[in-house]
């Protein structure tokens, strides 16, 4: 796993901080990208796991979300062509009760993952590599890291 930052990026916020914080680029939150190696075994191995602790809750949501996904694309379908006020209200509704739908569906799917990843010491461990790579771990986290390592090794 690496984390990258737009060298652009990156060049504008310290010449910012060098010119005491007052231009635009210092207001920008940091923008880091992910690249993870799935290739990888350990990365395998991750997946792999994720399958077994989540993969049936996955695929309940899915089985729930398969039928509003194509109900969504027939009314979007439905629609193609048409005006906004030609669309019936109805249909609008229903998509808007269907998009919340698949939202709340979305945000439980994120939630298992998050708590496989953060129950995952490996997953945690891969992360922080990366982090401590570009001298982004610091404090307390750092400190975890430590600990985390010596238990792995044990």
């Amino acid at each position: 796993v690496m984390i990258t930052q737009s060298e652009f990026m990156r060049r504008m916020k310290d010449m910012s901080e060098l010119s005491g914080g007052q231009n635009f680029y210092a207001e920008m939150p940091n923008s880091f990208n992910l690249v993870v190696n799935t290739s990888h075994a350990l990365v395998k191995g991750i997946i792999e796991g994720k399958e077994k602790k989540t993969g049936e809750k996955l695929a309940k949501l899915g089985e729930q979300t398969a039928p509003l996904e194509k109900e969504k694309a027939e009314l979007l379908k439905k629609g193609e062509g048409k005006k906004e006020e030609e669309v019936p209200q109805a249909d609008k509704d229903r998509l808007e009760a269907i998009g919340k739908e698949l939202e709340k569906a979305a945000g439980e799917r994120t939630k298992i993952l998050h708590k496989y990843g953060k129950d995952n010491k490996i997953v945690k461990q891969v992360i922080d590599l990366a982090l401590l790579s570009n001298n982004m771990l610091k404090g307390e986290e750092l400190i975890s890291f430590v600990k985390r390592s010596v238990d792995l090794i044990g």
